[in-house]
This record gives C-alpha cells, structure tokens and sequence, in this order.
C-alpha cells in the first residue's frame, strides 16, 4: 500500500473513533480513548459529586458566565446549642435575603416574633433586655454554651457587672461556688434585684432554720436579710454590713450614748443575743441566770452580802443589763433606802 493511502486510512479511522468517543455515553470508556489518541487529556473529577455550576448566558456581551450555588455553613459539631431557625437553614424569618440580609424587625421585637414577651408586667426588667440589647449576651446563631450565651455562667455576668467578691475578706458560699441565675433571672422580674423569689425565700433555700423559735427577730420575721447583711460578700463575719453595736443602732436607739455607768460586753451585741431567733425572750442565747453565770461566777455572788435573799431570782430584777446610772448597773427599785 502506498503512504498516500495509508495516510488516508490511518486518518478515516481515527474521525471514526473520535466520532464513536463522542457519541459514546460512558464517560470513564471515552475518557480512556481519548487518552489513546491524544496527549494531555485531563483527568476525570473524582473530588465530589457535585453536578457542574450553573452558567447563565449575558446577550450583551456573549461571554459566559459562572454562577456559584449559594454555600450555608453547617454548625459546627462542637455548638452546643444551636438557634433552630438557623438550624433549619430558615434564614428569611429573621433576615431580608432581598435587602442584603438585613433584619426584618429590631430587637427585642424581632425575639418576640417567636418568643414570649418575658417582660410583660414585669416590674424590674434587666437594663439590656429593656433596651432591646439582645445580641449582648445571645448569639443569634450557635454557641458553645447553654441558650446561646456569649460566655459561660458568670463570666458573662461579670462582663458588665462588677465582681462582688473581689477585694472582701468574707465570700458568700452560695456566690462563690454557684451561677449568679441560681438567685437571679436574667431578663424581667417583680422582685427587686430580679430576683426569683422575694428575699426571704431566697435566703430559706439555704438558711432555712433561722425563724423556726420562740422568739423571732423582727427584721427575720419581716424577711428583711438585706437590713443587716450583703448577699455576696463582706469584710465583716456573717456577711454583715457593720459590725454590731453599730449595726444595731441601724434601728435600737443607742443607749451608749449618754450611759453613766454600762456593762463591759454590752458592746459585744452578739455574746448574748441571737440576731435571729431564740427559745428565751429577748432573743438571749440561753436562761437569764446561765447567761450571766457564764461571766459570774455563782460562788462570788453567793459571798456578796447584796445578794442575800434573792435566791431564785433573776439577775435583771436588779440589775440593768446594758446600761445604768448606778455602780453596779443597779436599777432605782433595788437601790437601798
């Protein structure tokens, strides 16, 4: 055969097998032909399977143009909670996707949409909540932390809020150990302080055994904690904000003042009265002459001719606990004539 005819030949079949390859519906077959006849071919796309990207023809210009598909993130694995609107990829029941993804309302309004209006009738409402200041405390999104908080527990509290334990000696347990909600709500409540409860429940959570006496302490059976101590911390023992006689002086007249004469632990409130209840009138820690006698010695008093026939009596027939004008805290009535 001449080469002009085997030219010819060698050329008829490679259209023909071009013609087959394009024709061809199986994609991995015609690639490998095509890999036969011609070099460079490249390489079939094994990364996804993913369909090719849209184009969209501009009649202007007649060049093509690539449109990406709109990508979503997915929450990440590590969210712990996750806003169900952005969960279920429904962005447009917050967002405009027509203006630029802008909001359809404000906050607090646009919460409201789905949630309840937590601060309806609602007497003390958290200063962010009014405001309409959501976003400073939730992300509108996901989150690490439960209920899409920004931060977790009190270190979100305490971006806006002062420590309360720092610098001072005596800590409330509850403070330093416990969330700032245990007490708290985070948004609106009818209690002062936003807190859950009114005072007094709050402290029994607790402190549940400090009314259940003869004798009640008014400001305790007022459940007025707050007269007398701090709810997070002090630098006075028991979380009082002063110490005592000054604290008492807060409501008890003070009778220090223009004493003549006054008893040496009488300044000493606490080392004979319970600040909160007791079995024994005026609060005292124990019986009258018990209470005395930890001090006085019966023995001595038995010696002092003063004493003699008021066996069985009690101290303070005689003798003003606190203060008097008299040596010996005597009272007017037992003073000789």
């Amino acid at each position: 055969m001449k080469f002009r005819d085997l030219h010819r030949l060698t050329l008829f079949l490679a259209l023909g097998g071009l013609w087959f390859i394009t024709a061809c519906n199986d994609t991995p077959a015609r690639h490998k032909l095509l890999t036969v006849f011609f070099d460079g071919v490249p390489p079939l796309n094994t990364g996804t399977n993913s369909g090719p990207a849209k184009v969209s023809i501009t009649t202007t210009t007649n060049q093509a143009v690539v449109t990406a598909p709109p990508q979503t993130n997915a929450p990440p694995e590590n969210a712990y909670t996750v806003h169900e609107p952005f969960q279920q990829r429904q962005c447009d029941q917050c967002h405009v996707p027509s203006a630029g993804m802008a909001l359809k309302l404000e906050p607090p309004q646009l919460c409201w949409s789905c949630h309840k209006d937590f601060t309806a009738g609602q007497k003390d409402v958290h200063f962010p909540v009014d405001s309409g200041d959501c976003l400073s405390c939730h992300d509108a999104h996901q989150s690490e932390n439960k209920n899409l908080l920004l931060k977790d527990g009190n270190a979100l509290c305490l971006s806006c809020h002062d420590d309360p334990l720092a610098n001072f000696k005596f800590k409330h347990e509850a403070v330093e150990l416990g969330d700032c909600l245990d007490c708290h709500d985070a948004h609106a409540s009818n209690i002062k302080g936003l807190l859950k409860k009114s005072v007094k429940e709050t402290c029994e959570d607790c402190h549940a055994d400090l009314d259940k006496k003869k004798d009640v302490h008014q400001p305790v059976d007022d459940g007025d904690c707050l007269d007398c101590h701090d709810p997070h911390a002090s630098n006075n023992k028991n979380l009082v904000k002063k110490t005592t006689p000054d604290l008492c002086w807060d409501c008890h007249d003070n009778f220090l003042e223009k004493a003549k004469f006054q008893h040496d632990v009488v300044e000493d409130c606490d080392s004979c009265h319970d600040p909160h209840s007791t079995t024994e009138n005026f609060l005292l820690l124990k019986n009258q002459v018990q209470l005395c006698e930890d001090c006085h010695d019966e023995k001595d008093l038995k010696t002092d001719k003063g004493h003699a026939g008021f066996e069985g009596k009690n101290c303070t027939d005689c003798h003003d606990p606190h203060v008097g004008d008299n040596q010996n805290l005597l009272k007017p009535s037992a003073i000789p004539k």
